[in-house]
């Protein structure tokens, strides 16, 4: 094939996949052979993905690991080792924002999907709060494995997502709030870690931190 045949598949693969956001956009970039995948093993499940995606100088060469951290962008999962954008933006926006990633062997003793009902719920207030972005507020008790977080999930149980949130402090200490989310995918517990910010992107941010790791696991 020659040289300009194949900019123009190239060119044409690159609109049938625009604007379909994470999973389009690494198919898009497998498309390019100038981009190299690295490739890991987690116990028996192997993942390729680009090097800028690694948070450490191991992750960015492959091999076999115990935990793979990898970091992205917000809302488009772009490697984040081609942004120096902060967990979030100050406007709240959330957009180039970082999200990271920890890719592990999954909890034998618990799905992450049955972490409200099975395990967070005996350590919640009694009370229940709806936010705007239609997910349940939960408050952790003091003197709880998780003091100070706040648990936000989507009705009715948190399968679909669910998120501990770090408890704004007042005064402020200055350190970033975060909230932590996981699921299970491919074998895999995979936790992310964003800026509050983005809780309010929920319904983008689930299904697309989910998209990214499907583009990366390999049977």
């Amino acid at each position: 094939m020659s040289r300009r045949a194949r900019l123009l598949v190239y060119a044409f693969g690159a609109t049938l996949v625009a604007g379909s956001g994470a999973l389009g956009w690494y198919i898009t970039q497998r498309a390019n052979q100038n981009r190299a995948l690295v490739a890991t093993t987690i116990g028996d499940v192997t993942l390729a993905y680009a090097p800028a995606y690694a948070r450490f100088g191991g992750g960015q060469s492959g091999g076999r690991f115990e935990t793979l951290e990898l970091a992205a962008t917000f809302p488009d999962f772009r490697p984040a080792g081609e942004s120096v954008t902060p967990l979030a933006e100050a406007d709240g926006s959330g957009r180039n924002a970082l999200v990271f990633f920890t890719f592990a062997r999954p909890d034998r003793k618990m799905d992450p999907a049955d972490l409200v009902g099975l395990l967070y719920a005996r350590f919640l207030e009694p009370g229940v709060e709806e936010t705007e972005e239609g997910l349940i507020k939960r408050v952790f008790q003091d003197g709880s494995p998780y003091q100070g977080e706040d648990l936000y999930f989507a009705p009715p149980e948190g399968r679909a997502f669910a998120a501990r949130c770090s408890r704004p402090t007042k005064p402020s200490d200055g350190l970033p709030e975060t909230c932590l989310a996981v699921f299970r995918e491919g074998g895999l517990d995979i936790s992310v870690r964003f800026g509050r910010p983005l809780l309010a992107r929920w319904e983008r941010l689930a299904p697309g931190a989910r998209a990214l790791a499907q583009t990366m696991l390999r049977r």
